[in-house]
């Protein structure tokens, strides 16, 4: 029997071994356009004072204030900074000095993010940029930010942010949160959009570190990176250079049958937090110094965070869904022997783009490493190439404001009206219809409007209420939906972002040593509802006055009785107004002249989404503008995607009695329109599903 064991051992050991070499045989290294090899041999930054990863109980970094108004401000610790001397002989260098170091700062959560930086320029330099030449100009005033592969860490970069150094960018690249030095869970975030938060802090950081503008940033990433890039871009909509994403894992090749739904299960279980990568090097890179590279370093992970996978893989089926709302510059490189991610989805993707510059580029022999490739060097010549075009113009801008008119998004919403019958949605109805009234919420929606002010007090309070037991389990399904926690979220962060703007404008204040009468905070709701998040500020601030205002009778009478309830008659005021009607704001006078009389915290919450005509919004946009005084704060909601836009349309009636047709804006189309009002967006949130977004703008001085 034992014979037996070691014989079948013996041959499974062979077969491998003829696996391996017929894969090498049969996926040869993909040839140089060029024999610039000197790039293959840049060697790597060693790093002695940091061989384990930062903990979080250890770090002394200055902790990056959880208030987006200052985040822009240096933070920052820096750990070590060198300066590397190319040499001029060697072919494919330049003959500058690069600073390289490394720093340290806190998330928003106090997780310890570690980066890296080359720069053609040390960064006091680049504070008297207009007393030097105008090449020296140019160069300091270009950036990137560089992203790396999951698992991995940001010194697998250091060679791409060399030759980016080398051409003149100031370089940064983080290790993501439970990656390589940084803090947290290994290999673990709670979701792609914490992710993205953690990296919209991070571009701020550096923003505030080199005073190098949005507009003149650039974004290189890899894999999950690329993922994590381009969701960034979709959601919080930055007005960067561009992008570059090195095959994109749009959707990873699992090779495991239904490998997504039995995670789900497993976790709903509370089974397999952990997941470990099939991924070897030998299908990473063809370079055998490069495997042995990746093979010995410790800071790269063999295993990722289940619940973030899962989410990975939700966020790519996102962006493939909706990637016609991304219009920035976007460059896609494609392995064609890539057997980590699904080529077909990364062209789908490209293709969907609305990008007025977008590029793509096959690499037919490589495997999904790019960046760690045999032909690396053309590679990133590639990606300069790009993105020196990218700065050699002015900024692509692509014009969203008639987006009501002509846009992708117009386009969806008028394939909706045309499409085929659907028995399961006419069904859904006619149960809502006949049946609905034994659920509390569900009720509500049908008599007055599933996107009335009343529906969302239903769905605020998520407190399953029914006629009887089926009702009860009826109201528990209905309001455990995934729009209606979307919903939930976006009134924690509305609240979040409304407390950071009265602790502002309190702070500043304080610091006028202004009267205490002159210290209260004014504040308008310019479609209310029942104003539920409103009443939860004027328990929490006493220093809040508001006026909330609505169009709908019924609302009206609620809040009153609400004002009432909870004895805030004397700091409440509500009237009934048409947020799109310009004659209930104060335009005829602007807020400027009349301090007095003006707003500090105006709020648009659930609104413009229901209305898909931009001048309506523009119209109660520039109304608010003209309501706030100086430096003060706007509060908007979005909702840029939804998984249920056609199902919500066939089933659901809104508040005028019509089905509930939506236009999902992209984040880029809301913010240029309040962008042109004036105001300056300085944060935002969005929930971990992507479906509804909070922004904060803060009026810009019109002088």
């Amino acid at each position: 029997m034992i014979s037996q064991l070691l014989l079948l051992k013996t041959c499974l050991n062979r077969i491998g071994a003829m696996a391996k070499a017929g894969f090498i045989a049969m996926h040869p290294a993909p040839c140089l356009k060029s024999e610039l090899s000197e790039h293959n041999t840049i060697d790597s930054l060693t790093i002695k004072n940091l061989n384990a990863p930062l903990e979080n109980k250890n770090f002394t970094a200055i902790t990056l204030i959880n208030n987006p108004i200052n985040a822009s401000k240096d933070t920052s610790l820096m750990l070590d900074t060198h300066s590397l001397e190319n040499d001029p002989s060697q072919d494919g260098y330049s003959n500058k000095d690069i600073t390289i170091g490394q720093g340290a700062y806190n998330a928003y959560d106090g997780t310890a993010i570690y980066y890296r930086y080359w720069l053609a320029q040390p960064l006091n330099d680049t504070a008297n940029i207009d007393k030097k030449t105008s090449e020296q100009s140019l160069q300091a005033e270009r950036q990137v930010i560089l992203l790396h592969r999951g698992h991995e860490h940001s010194g697998r970069l250091d060679e791409l942010g060399t030759r980016y150094a080398e051409a003149g960018y100031q370089v940064f690249a983080w290790d993501a949160r439970g990656n390589g030095r940084s803090g947290g869970i290994k290999d673990h975030a709670e979701s792609v959009t914490q992710l993205e938060r953690d990296l919209d802090d991070f571009v701020r950081m550096v923003i505030g570190k080199t005073g190098i503008p949005i507009e003149d940033t650039l974004i290189v990433a890899s894999s999950i990176g690329a993922v994590l890039a381009a969701a960034w871009v979709h959601d919080y909509a930055p007005t960067i250079r561009g992008m570059i994403l090195g095959t994109p894992a749009i959707s990873i090749r699992l090779y495991i049958p239904f490998a997504i739904p039995a995670l789900k299960v497993a976790r709903k279980l509370g089974f397999m937090s952990r997941v470990s990568s099939y991924v070897k090097a030998q299908v990473l890179t063809h370079d055998k110094e490069a495997q042995q590279a990746y093979n010995d370093d410790p800071l790269i992970s063999g295993s990722i965070s289940s619940d973030l996978l899962i989410d990975t893989h939700a966020t790519g089926q996102r962006l493939l869904d909706d990637a016609d709302a991304i219009t920035v510059p976007t460059f896609v490189l494609c392995a064609g022997k890539d057997y980590v991610v699904d080529k077909q989805a990364e062209r789908q993707f490209y293709e969907r783009l609305c990008s007025p510059i977008k590029r793509w580029q096959l690499y037919p022999d490589s495997f999904h490493a790019i960046f760690h490739e045999t032909n690396k060097a053309d590679i990133i010549d590639d990606c300069l190439a790009f993105s020196d075009e990218l700065f050699a113009k002015p900024v692509a801008k692509v014009d969203l404001t008639e987006a009501h008119k002509d846009s992708a998004s117009r386009d969806r919403v008028d394939r909706l009206a045309i499409k085929p019958f659907n028995p399961s949605f006419a069904l859904t109805r006619l149960v809502m219809q006949k049946f609905g009234h034994i659920s509390d919420a569900v009720a509500t929606g049908l008599e007055h409007g599933f996107d009335s002010g009343s529906s969302l007090d239903k769905v605020y309070a998520n407190e399953p209420k029914g006629a009887n037991a089926v009702g009860k389990a009826i109201d528990k399904f209905y309001l455990n939906n995934i729009g209606w926690q979307g919903i939930r979220i976006r009134r924690e962060h509305l609240l979040e972002l409304a407390r950071i703007a009265i602790n502002d404008i309190q702070n500043a204040t304080d610091s006028q040593e202004q009267s205490k009468n002159n210290s209260l905070i004014n504040l308008f709701d310019i479609a209310s509802g029942n104003g539920y998040y409103v009443f939860d500020l004027l328990s929490e601030f006493n220093n809040l006055q508001v006026e909330l205002r609505d169009y709908d009778t019924h609302n009206v009478t609620v809040m009153e009785q609400k004002a009432a309830q909870f004895e805030f008659d004397s700091r409440v005021t509500v009237v009934q107004k048409d947020a799109f009607d310009a004659s209930s704001y104060t335009s005829n006078k602007k807020a400027t002249e009349q301090p007095a009389n003006g707003f500090d915290i105006a709020i648009a919450s659930g609104v413009f989404e229901l209305f898909s005509d931009n001048e309506l919004v523009q119209t109660a946009i520039n109304g608010i503008y003209d309501s706030l005084n100086e430096g003060g704060y706007f509060l908007y909601t979005n909702q840029p995607w939804h998984p249920e836009q056609e199902f919500i349309s066939k089933t659901l009636n809104n508040h005028r009695g019509s089905d509930w047709v939506m236009r999902c804006r992209s984040q880029a189309e809301m913010d240029q329109l309040v962008n042109q009002a004036g105001f300056e967006k300085v944060a935002m949130r969005i929930d971990r599903f992507g479906i509804f977004t909070v922004s904060l703008a803060k009026k810009v001085s019109s002088n």
